[in-house]
């Protein structure tokens, strides 16, 4: 029988990011109930906190593409699964306005169609003179990389928005006696506003052409959006101006049946985009938030040790059964970690490693409890190496390893996630450190050096992206940071004194 060493060697629990382990994630991967309904096309957007699993679903529908496509529906990924952001030439030259996205995402739709429907050979109708067109129109290069063809999209919509009264108009035109889609060019066009050159491009009569092709095939395409935070994060103008036009692109293409959307984005970016008034916001219907309770996340955690044959045969476990209901899930849990982290009236380990890997959200994502396990495992490894007393029974982690642990998993959340995404908060978080855990508008407004009201301000930032849960009363409120923040900032526990 291999030693307990040589068995937490064999153990993968899994990667942080979901476009890491794309090959092994269908082993283990939680179906749950929100899964089915997106892969039944019940669902199409998706919210959910970073690290929610959003990329995982995106990644799982790509990965079931033949599947699906036995079910006649074309998965049509928008975005790289990995790498740089098929988006990312837009950052450094943004279009002007929302009416030039509409215009972008419509047309890159229908690019992406069209690139379908020749891989496909399907021909019938007028698809084939509208492949035609965009080609001659350079809107599908030969290329066929995802990047390469928003990249045409992108500059196709600049060239009507920024050209020259007397410059050259490379035009998509239906002809108006057959109604065929085709290619023109001419000059000397008159001076006209951005909006009336826009809807100049004929955009939704070609959908019709490609909706009508793919309903006469029998096929339903979905186009799948995810990385927008990546994509867009550094102007909040030029994401709302993007990501707005995308949500009324998505209504707007319920009008064709056989093509539709599913658009992965973080929650705090949907209430960005959402605020001040968003009239589409109410006619979408179709979505859901992804939550993780403690069940899921237990689940999530023993597939993932069951994915692993040299776990399996140490611990003597009867797969199909463990599957098949909780307790047994529980039971096989427990039977390799301890009871409790901390003794006494404390919680268990798994709420234990739920309440801190959680932020102030209260939302409880996958990613944190992957990266805590696996650091867990590496400490536990190294406290096996250097000839340290194994616990007793089939148990493999002692509580001093999860405890050793949080502060790895601390820091990559602190420093990878909440800086990187919010690097403008660096000033005010560097002065925590070394801080008591909560504090109080007086206290905060000492330690920052400056008044109460800008205080206020930063303190209702820093507890809409997570970092701050208010506590105490309305006439006296306090602001609590989360364990997953606290050793990074090396905090102490306790109030501050105002």
């Amino acid at each position: 029988m291999q030693s307990k060493l040589e068995v937490l060697k064999q153990i993968k629990i899994g990667e942080r990011i979901a476009e890491d382990e794309a090959e092994d994630l269908m082993k283990y991967f939680v179906e749950t109930d929100q899964w089915r309904k997106i892969r039944s096309g019940e669902i199409d957007i998706v919210y959910g906190p970073k690290g929610s699993g959003k990329s995982a679903i995106y990644t799982l529908l790509i990965k079931q593409e033949s599947a699906l496509f036995d079910t006649n529906i074309l998965i049509v990924p928008a975005e790289n699964v990995r790498g740089a952001t098929v988006f990312q030439s837009i950052m450094s030259d943004p279009l002007p306005s929302e009416i030039n996205f509409i215009y972008l995402w419509k047309i890159y739709s229908l690019v992406l169609i069209a690139k379908k429907l020749k891989e496909f050979g399907i021909f019938n109708g007028k698809a084939q003179p509208l492949i035609r067109a965009l080609e001659e129109a350079k809107l599908l290069p030969a290329s066929g990389s995802l990047s390469a063809m928003f990249r045409a999209v992108t500059n196709y919509v600049k060239a009507w928005t920024q050209r020259d009264v007397k410059a050259s108009e490379i035009a998509l035109t239906i002809d108006s006696q057959t109604g065929t889609p085709t290619f023109s060019k001419r000059t000397e066009f008159g001076e006209i506003s951005e909006e009336q050159s826009l809807r100049k491009i004929p955009v939704d009569e070609l959908l019709d052409i490609a909706g009508e092709a793919l309903e006469k095939a029998n096929i339903n395409v979905w186009l799948l959006f995810d990385r927008l935070d990546v994509a867009f994060a550094d102007s909040k103008d030029l994401e709302k101006n993007a990501l707005r036009a995308l949500f009324r692109v998505y209504n707007d293409l319920k009008a064709y049946p056989a093509i539709g959307m599913k658009i992965f984005v973080r929650d705090d970016i949907w209430r960005r985009i959402a605020f001040g008034g968003f009239t589409e916001a109410s006619h979408i219907t179709k979505s859901v938030h992804i939550d993780w309770n403690e069940e899921d996340l237990l689940n999530l955690i023993v597939l993932r040790l069951l994915n692993n044959a040299a776990f399996v045969e140490y611990a003597k476990v009867d797969i199909k059964h463990v599957k098949a209901n909780y307790k047994s899930k529980s039971d096989l849990f427990y039977k390799i970690v301890p009871d409790q982290v901390d003794t006494g009236k404390n919680p268990s380990t798994l709420n234990w490693m739920i309440s801190r890997t959680t932020d102030a959200s209260g939302n409880s994502v996958p990613r944190e409890i992957i990266h805590l396990l696996e650091e867990t495992k590496k400490v536990q490894i190294s406290k096996f190496e250097r000839g340290d007393m194994e616990p007793t029974d089939q148990q493999l982690f002692e509580r001093i390893a999860f405890k050793e642990a949080l502060p790895i998993v601390s820091k990559v959340r602190f420093e990878q996630t909440l800086l990187a995404e919010y690097p403008d908060m660096l000033d005010a978080l560097q002065k925590l450190e070394g801080e008591k855990a909560e504090q109080t508008i007086k206290s905060l407004s000492h330690l920052w050096e400056i008044t109460p009201e800008e205080t206020l301000k930063t303190v209702k930032r820093l507890s809409e992206i997570g970092f701050f849960e208010t506590r105490g009363t309305r006439d006296a409120p306090a602001y609590w940071v989360p364990f997953i923040y606290r050793n990074a900032l090396k905090l102490i526990q306790g109030k501050a004194e105002d």
